[in-house]
């Protein structure tokens, strides 16, 4: 199969030793500012799109608790003895944090949805169900045609999906998962072409802070949004689905004069930065073939993948959970929960933070080294997320200071093992195909999305934190395995079946005739 290559950076200039690409980059960018630069202006474009697409899913995680209808018939479910040592538990926790809390029953819905426990806690889940499937194509047509088209449509077909759902969910709720699947499809158009577009838009030496900062929208939105959707909320459960259904409407049609496939389609780039970001020894390679048995039988592609897919287990656990967590296991109520679950995720952002102005440093002078220290600080940062689990898990429901405390820092260690570690390999190793192994790792990771939803049913039957806790120890399963594959088997290092290594190669062998080269691929 035949595609483009969209502008691939060039990386010859990065394999002639430390020293000569840190002089390289420094001087490149002394001529081509950051500020009023295009490549700033998709970075930020990407920041806001992330600020929005984790809102739209995250919003679902807290706004469920206000569409339902309370089931006071659930309690003839449990036994006597349950029904006691529950609500034993429950005035044992009450809030010492804040004021106490007289509620003694965790259902907290106010809604007009007779929905079951069940469906309740799957339902945002089902988000999932069409992402992983829109993923994979997603990714091969941002590499084959570019993910401009993608990017907007994204935004914009993913909300009307949710100003439609609150018309929707009151009549039907398969009508409702069948309307979040199909957002779900359109969210996962978006993913894809969002980081493909880096390929063209990031200068290597740029590529961590860059990535940092646009994702780092991921985490401001998830500590948005629940303040912000429990005052929404406040006014009606649908009137969350209304705003930010309406504000990502508008902002994907703005991006429309903003973001561009290629250099030669922007009308704004200057020359200085066209030059920066385009290769200059040699154009890179318009027309190649998918070497599928090599991405196939790849280690550091299987190591990209599988590490996305454990890792991304967690993410997905804190963010469509943790407004449950709060309320069942620690016994907040909403008011409380609207700030508290944002914790993880304030620690994320100051993740991103030290990221992006840490990264640029680290990769201009230690650029031969980058494999191992982003294995070495994956690991790191793995051990101790391992170690704050075990501690939320020890602790009662009564020490909710800690438990905050130690979510801020899971957030933080997570992050930082996400940014700093294993997602900016993938530009590194294989730019050439940034889009489709990008995407086929989001499509594997997100099935998470659905499944730990269901997971927390069949674990969580009362809402008790010693229940909560098996679902915690998940965690700490799939965060060993996330280190113990990255550790192994990961690389940033361009490889052999890229076809910008095999154009660097045949440069050296025009301009190196006389001799022949080595193999810096």
């Amino acid at each position: 199969m035949v595609r483009n290559s969209w502008n691939v950076p060039h990386l010859s200039s990065l394999k002639t030793g430390a020293s000569q690409a840190t002089s390289a980059a420094t001087s490149d960018s002394s001529e081509c500012g950051l500020w009023g630069s295009v490549r700033l202006t998709y970075t930020i474009c990407a920041f806001l799109s992330n600020i929005l697409q984790m809102a739209l899913r995250n919003m679902l995680g807290l706004v469920i608790l206000r569409m339902v209808k309370a089931r006071p018939e659930d309690a003839l479910l449990y036994s006597p003895e349950y029904q006691f040592n529950n609500l034993t538990a429950m005035s044992n926790c009450g809030n010492e944090v804040f004021e106490p809390s007289a509620r003694l029953d965790v259902a907290q819905q106010t809604g007009d949805l007779e929905w079951t426990r069940n469906q309740e806690l799957t339902f945002p889940g089902t988000f999932y169900y069409g992402y992983v499937i829109a993923l994979p194509l997603a990714g091969h047509l941002a590499d084959r045609f570019g993910g401009k088209l993608l990017f907007i449509s994204s935004l914009a077909l993913q909300a009307l999906a949710f100003l439609l759902l609150p018309f929707i969910a009151p009549f039907s709720y398969i009508a409702a998962v069948i309307t979040l699947v199909l957002a779900g499809i359109f969210g996962g158009c978006g993913a894809p072409p969002l980081y493909q577009l880096f390929v063209t838009w990031a200068h290597p030496t740029e590529r961590t802070w860059m990535l940092s900062f646009a994702y780092s929208g991921m985490i401001v939105g998830s500590i948005c949004i629940y303040p912000l959707a429990n005052y929404l909320s406040d006014f009606g459960w649908k009137v969350p689905f209304f705003v930010l259904g309406g504000i990502t409407l508008l902002y994907g049609i703005i991006c429309n004069w903003f973001i561009y496939n290629s250099l030669d389609d922007h009308p704004r780039v200057t020359e200085a930065e066209r030059t920066y970001l385009q290769p200059t020894c040699a154009q890179a390679p318009q027309h190649f073939s998918t070497p599928w048995r090599s991405l196939l039988t790849s280690a550091p592609v299987y190591a990209f993948v599988f590490t996305h897919v454990f890792h991304n287990y967690g993410f997905l656990l804190l963010s469509l959970n943790v407004p449950r967590f709060m309320s069942e296991a620690m016994q907040f109520n909403m008011k409380e929960i609207g700030f508290l679950a944002s914790a993880p995720f304030l620690g994320s952002f100051f993740s991103k933070l030290l990221c992006v102005f840490s990264c640029s440093y680290f990769e201009g002078r230690f650029i031969s080294q980058l494999g191992f220290l982003r294995r070495l600080l994956y690991a790191t940062c793995c051990c101790a997320t391992i170690c704050l689990i075990a501690v939320i898990i020890l602790a009662s429901c009564k020490q909710k200071t800690l438990v905050l405390l130690m979510y801020f820092l899971v957030g933080l260690t997570t992050d930082l093992a996400f940014s700093g570690g294993y997602w900016p390999t993938l530009l590194y190793f294989a730019p050439s195909f940034a889009g489709l192994i990008s995407g086929l790792a989001n499509c594997m990771a997100h099935i998470s999305g659905f499944a730990t939803p269901h997971l927390v049913a069949a674990l969580v039957h009362s809402g008790m934190k010693s229940e909560w806790n098996w679902v915690l120890l998940t965690y700490i399963f799939f965060n060993a395995l996330a280190m113990i594959v990255f550790g192994l088997f990961s690389s940033s290092k361009l490889q052999e079946w890229d076809p910008r290594c095999q154009q660097d190669t045949k440069t050296s062998d025009i301009s190196n005739s006389n001799r022949k080269p080595s193999n810096t691929c």
